[in-house]
């Protein structure tokens, strides 16, 4: 029950108001029914990855996303991530430098780039409900125990 009021209250701070000056809410069954979906597309992804866009604001946006796998590491030049654990564990990888950086400015990802891993940087485990605030411009890497499924918030920031 605590981890549900606080992902409410995460996305109902975090999110700016949309354009008929009406907040935007998620409930709990909304997002349990989203994660149902990307669960199943992870699942059937060889990269072990959904990414549900919930919302865009243009300098904010919030996504859901299912791992089952570990993913590339990551840099974002404008964006600071925020990140809410709704399910599973993750080792999150910040810092350091990152292996095979190369460029991922696609549409609508202008300043991104992905590398293969990450060496040296700080390790963290986190844990549902735990919240992580990663910079603008922080290589980071989320990796996933093998054979385990994570889902969490994703808070983006410019």
């Amino acid at each position: 029950m605590l981890l549900r009021t606080l992902l409410y209250l995460a996305l109902v701070a975090t999110q700016s108001l949309a354009q008929n000056n009406e907040p935007t809410i998620h409930t709990t069954a909304d997002l349990q029914q989203q994660e149902a979906k990307l669960i199943e597309t992870a699942k059937a992804s060889p990269t072990g990855l959904a990414i549900g866009r919930l919302e865009d604001y243009g300098n904010d946006y919030t996504l859901l996303v299912v791992r089952t796998r570990t993913g590339d590491a990551e840099r974002h030049q404008f964006f600071a991530d925020q990140i809410v654990i709704k399910s599973g564990t993750i080792t999150l990888v910040t810092g350091g430098t990152m292996q095979a950086e190369h460029s991922n400015n696609g549409p609508g990802r202008p300043g991104e780039t992905l590398g293969s891993g990450i060496d040296g940087g700080k390790e963290v485990v986190l844990h549902v409900g735990d919240i992580v605030h990663i910079p603008a411009n922080v290589p980071h890497w989320v990796k996933v125990a093998p054979g385990t499924t994570t889902t969490y918030l994703v808070f983006k920031e410019k």
